[in-house]
């Protein structure tokens, strides 16, 4: 009887595991939320309770453990947050504003021009 091992088109998706079944980016990811939540519980266990505590834990944690887990159409937690950012904060219309190059090359015409009427005033005044 064999057996058949389904095997993904897209390689891409495959990641190397590190420790015990996660990456490694999932590994520092739930690291950093550890860092950060276990003080929370620890400081304000005593002052709001276990449950209180455990919650403000799971709150400061929980955006770290995100940016490990979180991953949609190839794109992890924090770059989407930053997609979203700059899309939000640019201006919502835009105007299409045409420039003539001919009306540019009158004005540099003129320009030269005025500046060699004032370069030959210069000229004959300081003369």
């Amino acid at each position: 009887m064999a057996h058949y091992v389904p095997i993904p088109k897209d390689l891409n998706d495959i990641k190397e595991k590190f420790i015990m079944g996660f990456t490694k980016r999932q590994v520092i990811c739930f690291g950093i939320g550890l860092v950060l939540g276990a003080p929370v519980y620890f400081l304000t266990r005593a002052s709001i309770g276990m449950s209180g505590a455990i919650f403000a834990m799971g709150a400061v944690a929980a955006p770290a453990i995100l940016c490990g887990i979180y991953k949609k159409n190839g794109v992890f937690l924090e770059k989407q947050v930053k997609f979203m950012r700059e899309y939000f904060t640019r201006p919502r219309k835009r105007y299409y504003k045409a420039t003539n190059i001919f009306v540019s090359i009158e004005r540099q015409i003129e320009y030269n021009r005025i500046k060699k009427k004032l370069r030959d005033a210069e000229r004959k005044g300081g003369a």
